[in-house]
């Protein structure tokens, strides 16, 4: 997990999607830091009320902030920025609605205190910026596995080495399923308790193949093929099982397993010779499907029996 982001990250990392511009205080990129997730709007603490003011945020100055702060004579804008400051927070952004003085720049400037200027409106600016750091922020970690979308649902394909997994997942992407990610998948806790993989920025798009090398999906299948990242709902695991393990019935406890504290369900699949991976992950997956929809067919046809014993 991330603790902490140096604000000349945070600019180099956000100015695009935030739509930023440095226009004070360069000299304290380097040295302040953002160790909060959430976006503070230091509206009470203009007016010099700090009791829970949360000076490790963002600072995010909008339309009626800076409307209030310039509406005082210059020594109290001064004031005011300078007690706010005292509490060491990161950096501020402020909306490109209203111009604010030289002297305030300067003043920013000579405290060292980054000032960034937006041309988002607050609503856009507070969205993206509060998707941005919660998943900066989030748990992140990284498992060996396949990810690849079927049917709407994110299919976390694991297993031991040399068990085909790649040559079925080429025939699941020819069957119009979307690879996320191959071999490593990069995992981060996204909002609502959802688990977000997506593929290494180098890796994308590609698989390797024992025996033939490096392939790109695009070249093959075209650009639906593809995707960066997709929600893991689903884990599937391909284990080299005896006969005698591979029947079920369908209504033994369900298995689950558990990612960065989130519980997924899990189907193991046994890897028999002779058996057709590609279409025993697709029936697993619409299965799945069906069971979150509250439809399960083990339970009806247990149903159906105890129903007819019952008639005798």
């Amino acid at each position: 997990m991330n603790h902490e982001l140096v604000v000349r990250h945070f600019f180099e990392m956000a100015k695009n999607l935030l739509e930023l511009k440095l226009i004070a205080g360069k000299n304290g990129l380097d040295m302040r830091k953002i160790v909060d997730r959430v976006i503070n709007r230091p509206a009470l603490a203009l007016a010099g009320y700090f009791k829970h003011f949360a000076e490790k945020r963002l600072q995010y100055l909008g339309f009626c902030e800076l409307s209030y702060l310039l509406d005082l004579n210059q020594e109290d804008q001064l004031k005011v920025i300078g007690s706010i400051d005292d509490r060491d927070v990161p950096c501020f952004v402020m909306t490109n609605r209203i111009t604010i003085s030289q002297y305030l720049i300067d003043f920013f400037n000579e405290r060292a205190l980054p000032l960034f200027l937006t041309t988002l409106d607050s609503t856009e600016f507070i969205e993206r910026a509060t998707i941005f750091l919660n998943e900066y922020f989030s748990p992140q970690t990284t498992l060996s596995g396949t990810l690849i979308e079927i049917h709407g649902i994110g299919v976390l394909i694991q297993g031991l080495p040399a068990l085909s997994k790649s040559i079925c997942t080429v025939a699941l992407v020819e069957r119009g399923s979307t690879l996320i990610a191959d071999d490593v998948v990069c995992v981060s806790c996204g909002q609502n308790k959802t688990l977000i993989g997506q593929s290494k920025k180098i890796s994308y798009g590609f698989m390797e193949f024992r025996g033939i090398g490096l392939l790109q999906l695009t070249d093959l299948f075209g650009m639906h093929s593809t995707r960066y990242q997709s929600t893991i709902d689903f884990v599937i695991r391909f284990e080299e099982t005896l006969s005698s393990d591979v029947a079920k019935s369908g209504l033994e406890e369900p298995l689950n397993c558990e990612i960065l504290g989130i519980t997924l369900p899990l189907t193991t699949l046994p890897c028999c010779s002779g058996s057709d991976s590609c279409r025993l992950i697709e029936i697993a997956t619409m299965l799945q499907l069906l069971k979150a929809n509250g439809n399960n067919p083990a339970e009806k046809i247990e149903k159906r029996l105890i129903e007819q014993q019952s008639s005798f």
